[in-house]
């Protein structure tokens, strides 16, 4: 492998000894010492009784009453805030964006240039750094991390915009909020969409309290993608598009692994040449990012493809999903009831002759479709084939129109004809549009159709107009993905993930989130989602249980799905309370010791007396990326993707608590728009009882395979993907008028993945 992370290491040069002061804490005695001495000195809280001041000025001295001496080599602690407060100076008069982490606007080429483009019209490159460290052998390493994108600036208040012809009536709107820091930036804040114009003033809706109306001169357009390219398109006319085009090009680079790469080494040299001060007569001296054929390159390794089982006895199994089922068939096909469906197609009356083409096409298969260079048909068996079903019954119902009361009437339409026949049905495919997304969800046919069959326990499997109107060879893709979430949602087992074979009996249990709201500013509605996999006879089986609840709730839901799961668990696979038994928690969002120690309190409950847990946080949002330089790029529509990407299955060990682990890489990305991939962070709480972080990162990456919405692997694992569909669905539901969540919670539907 030839890998770089961008990841600069940094050590101190010189007299490291320096005086420092302290006092006691207080918190706006704090804030005062920032704000009136934040040019000569730096400030830290340290612990929960004192302040202390480092002097980062010449001639400066301490502040504190108190007063010691220390070796900054020794107190690397501080090394963060003293980096930060050195380049913030270094920059000087550079347009700095925020302290922390560190972003400036780059002194490069815009990414938008044309002669009449105003000033107050840019779109530049943010550089971002970080302070970082990670654990190599026993020795800590810090660094900068740095990272590069695009941004847009609308810096110009409404009433220039209002007279330069920019319609901003609809779009929402920012105040600027007095700086904290007069270095930085003032930041913004946004306060409502505007309703009208009256004269100078702004009437605004869906605004925050106090905001119903601001004047036009204080007020600033959000820089959303569309306002911004309304405002190019507003001055440039007939040239916009031409230099939209361009700035998109520009920008396109800038996300690439090429333009990132580019950057980043240009900006560590950058540091490097500058070696930023510390303190006087100490310096930080910033080396290369790390390379692997460095001596500081953490531990690495390709985590192999987990198996997939095809039949209980584990005798046909395969790495590669697609294939697996064409050759073997699903995991259940043996048992799976009923082998002849009952089908209830709703759609719109206008468009049944294509969805009944598509359903055709669905059900049978498009054996004359092969993909170029391939002598086989990617989606040649069809629905009923692949997953060795029989012939079903199809009736269609016609909605007429795209509103949600007509998609309402075809569903109930449906239910009756059931109803009056003496049958139920097994499955309903909803025809429904890009569109609808745009909706609120209470009004959204989408959800609206959802709820009606959810209720009388009928799975649901909805597929866009602009899916079915895919050319046949694009069309084999997401044929794909349909067929494998709908045998799912009907209750089937497509596969099984084969489970390492442990004396303990384990456990993992995904939270995901989902907020949903009627307007951006009004109240949000936030769930959690839970899911459960446990471990049994060589495999891992999603609990037939899966739950959400609101955000508040959560940690209730949590012990109380915790409990029922054990107990089932126990009972099934005959647990004695001496046997081992292992709890892995994979969150959206970090463990907070007051939920460690009710779980822990729970499993004391339980009368478990050996169990050891792990509290995993499977963060997307990090400043980490690597780079790949054997990865040339993949061809794709309009050029090359994922050039420098790293490749999925890629595990990094950070430290003892912190792993990168590349869940999609170059060559699951879509198009060449896409960017630059990032691995996921693994993050491992310290009061974990099990700490093995490279089981944890490899059960992690293998739960990404396990996924029946897709054939293609996910972004992360189910465990959390599945809790933020939960999340997501019933969020969406709980809009919608008589919706009853008794339906999921305890009807025969919550015992399959509907909301695949």
């Amino acid at each position: 492998m030839d890998l770089t992370i961008n990841f600069a290491p940094i050590s101190l040069e010189g007299n490291c000894s320096v005086l420092v002061g302290r006092q006691n804490y207080d918190k706006e005695r704090l804030a005062e010492l920032r704000a009136d001495f934040r040019d000569t000195h730096v400030f830290r809280r340290d612990g929960a009784e004192s302040i202390i001041d480092i002097p980062i000025a010449p001639g400066a001295v301490p502040l504190g009453h108190v007063q010691e001496t220390i070796d900054l080599r020794q107190h690397q602690i501080f090394w963060p805030m003293l980096l930060q407060e050195s380049l913030i100076q270094l920059l000087g008069k550079r347009p700095i964006l925020s302290n922390n982490p560190l972003k400036f606007l780059g002194a490069r080429v815009p990414l938008i240039e044309h002669a009449n483009l105003p000033d107050w019209l840019q779109r530049l490159s943010v550089t971002e750094i970080h302070t970082r460290h990670i654990t190599v052998g026993r020795r800590r390493i810090h660094s900068v991390v740095c990272d590069v994108r695009a941004k847009s600036f609308i810096s110009a208040t409404c009433d220039v915009l209002i007279h330069a012809g920019v319609h901003i009536v609809g779009r929402y709107i920012q105040v600027e909020l007095p700086p904290v820091d007069d270095r930085i930036m003032p930041k913004r804040k946004l306060v409502g969409r505007v309703r009208s114009i009256n004269g100078e003033e702004l009437l605004l809706e869906d605004c925050e309290p106090g905001y119903d109306k601001v004047a036009a001169k204080l007020a600033f357009l959000e820089p959303r993608k569309e306002n911004f390219e309304e405002c190019v398109r507003k001055v440039l006319g007939r040239d916009a598009e031409r230099v939209l085009e361009q700035s998109q090009r520009a920008s396109q680079h800038l996300a690439s692994g090429p333009g990132k790469l580019e950057h980043i080494d240009s900006i560590v040299k950058y540091l490097r040449d500058k070696k930023p001060a510390a303190v006087p007569g100490a310096n930080f001296a910033i080396d290369a990012p790390l390379i692997t054929k460095g001596r500081l390159f953490p531990p690495r390794e390709i985590i192999e493809k987990p198996f997939l089982l095809f039949d209980p006895s584990g005798s046909r199994k395969d790495d590669w999903a697609e294939r697996g089922l064409k050759d073997h068939g699903p995991y259940d096909e043996q048992v799976f009831s009923p082998k002849g469906l009952n089908i209830a197609v709703v759609c719109q009356a206008r468009l049944e002759g294509r969805v009944d083409e598509f359903v055709a096409k669905f059900l049978h298969g498009m054996p004359k479709v092969l993909q170029q260079g391939r002598s086989f048909a990617r989606y040649g068996d069809g629905f009923i084939k692949r997953f060795r079903l029989n012939k079903p019954t199809v009736h269609y119902f016609l909605a007429d129109g795209t509103s949600d009361e007509a998609y309402a009437v075809a569903s109930r339409e449906a239910l009756d004809k059931a109803r009056d026949g003496g049958f139920e049905w097994d499955l309903a495919i909803v025809q429904i549009e890009e569109e609808f997304k745009s909706l609120a969800d209470g009004s959204n046919p989408y959800y609206t159709t959802k709820s009606i069959f959810l209720r009388r326990d009928v799975p649901v499997q909805s597929v866009r107009l602009e899916t079915m109107s895919f050319p046949d060879n694009d069309l084999v893709f997401p044929m794909n993905h349909l067929s494998l979430a709908t045998y799912a949602k009907l209750g089937g087992t497509p596969w099984l993930l084969a489970s390492s074979q442990t004396v303990a009996h384990e456990l993992v249990i995904g939270l995901g989130s989902s907020a949903s709201s009627e307007s951006r500013l009004g109240p949000h509605m936030r769930h959690v989602g839970i899911t459960t996999v446990f471990s049994s006879d060589g495999s891992y089986l999603l609990s037939d249980r899966t739950s959400a609840v609101p955000y508040d709730r959560y940690p209730g839901e949590l012990r109380k799905t915790l409990k029922r799961t054990i107990e089932a668990v126990r009972i099934e696979d005959n647990w004695r309370s001496t046997d081992k038994v292992r709890l892995v928690f994979h969150s959206f969002k970090p463990f907070k010791d007051s939920e460690v120690e009710a779980i822990e309190a729970l499993t004391g409950e339980l009368g478990l007396g050996d169990v050891k847990a792990a509290y995993l946080h499977i963060a997307p949002d990090h400043p980490f990326l690597v780079f790949d330089h054997a990865q040339k790029g993949i061809a794709a529509r309009g050029g090359k993707k994922g050039v420098l990407g790293p490749a999925r299955q890629l595990h990094i060990r950070l430290s003892d608590y912190e792993s990168l682990v590349v869940f999609a890489g170059a060559s699951e990305l879509k198009q060449v728009t896409d960017g630059m991939p990032r691995p996921a962070l693994v993050k491992l709480h310290p009061r974990s009882t099990f700490k093995d972080m490279t089981y944890l990162s490899r059960q992690a990456f293998a739960f990404s395979a396990h996924s029946w919405r897709m054939l293609s692997p996910e972004p992360f694992p189910i465990t959390i993907r599945y809790s933020d569909l939960i999340a997501e669905r019933l969020a969406g539901l709980a809009s919608v008028k008589g919706w009853d969540p008794d339906a999921v919670t305890f009807g025969a539907i919550g015992h399959k993945p509907w909301f695949l």
